[in-house]
């Protein structure tokens, strides 16, 4: 499978918008930012996201296609290192009140983001960076 790259771009101070070769944009800044993600948020966001799409087929088949999902992430920071996340919640929220054995579709839908969250996992695991300067 290909890869799809992303580039951030600085558009003023602090401030950046990160492309995708499809072109969607998303602002990118410092804590404060106005209208901008900062890169912590752009994490939660993208494992939120990932959780969100990696589940979706499976609600909709349950609920049906007007199925609102809402998923949100939050995180506690280390208290000794602030630039640091010590852990990453996840919350799915779905409406199952009508749905035949709830607690099944639950069951499938924690194995199939442990499985095909992309994010997640790559976070979980501690995947290496390699970064790549210019030389001067």
């Amino acid at each position: 499978m290909g890869s799809t790259p992303v580039e951030v771009h600085r558009t003023g101070e602090h401030t950046f918008t990160a492309t995708n070769d499809r072109g969607a944009g998303v602002a990118i800044g410092r804590d404060g930012a106005p209208e901008a993600f900062t890169p912590g948020e752009l994490l939660l966001a993208a494992i939120a996201g990932c959780s969100a799409v990696t589940s979706e087929n499976l609600l909709v088949r349950r609920i049906g296609d007007d199925a609102e999902i809402t998923v949100r992430a939050d995180r506690d920071k280390t208290p000794d290192d602030p630039n640091k996340f010590s852990r990453i919640r996840v919350h799915l929220d779905a409406d199952l009140a009508d749905v035949d054995d709830p607690d099944k579709v639950l069951d499938a839908v924690r194995r199939a983001i442990d499985r095909y969250c992309t994010v997640s996992r790559t976070v979980e695991e501690g995947t290496p960076i390699d970064l790549t300067l210019p030389e001067v």
